[in-house]
């Protein structure tokens, strides 16, 4: 069984794509982020590489990374997850930008 560490706040028990690490560096240096822990890790076929928001959870918020060739599920926790994603889109790291509705939190 694979062990689980912490490296900057981003759980290691599933390897990250190479492409995904300048974006979640950035995303962990941000107070708001309390964690980051990265998900399956699934092919792909071409398309865009850097980050889409998903959707809000109870503890902050879905991303998934994509790669040249893979995409992978990215778990954020996170105290207070709008501003986390606001900042993380306007350091241009979201894919496509995300409207206003998402950006100010669950319901």
């Amino acid at each position: 069984m694979a062990k689980k560490y912490r490296h900057a706040k981003i759980k290691r028990k599933h390897h990250v794509l190479r492409e995904l690490e300048a974006g979640l560096t950035f995303l962990s240096s941000l107070d708001s982020i309390d964690g980051i822990i990265p998900g399956q890790i699934r092919p792909k076929a071409g398309g865009q590489t850097g980050f889409s928001f998903q959707y809000w959870t109870p503890s902050g918020f879905k991303l998934l990374g994509r790669s040249s060739a893979a995409v992978q599920e990215l778990f954020v926790i996170s105290s207070h997850p709008a501003d986390a994603l606001a900042g993380f889109q306007a350091a241009g790291y979201l894919i496509t930008p995300i409207g206003s509705e998402h950006v100010q939190g669950p319901s």
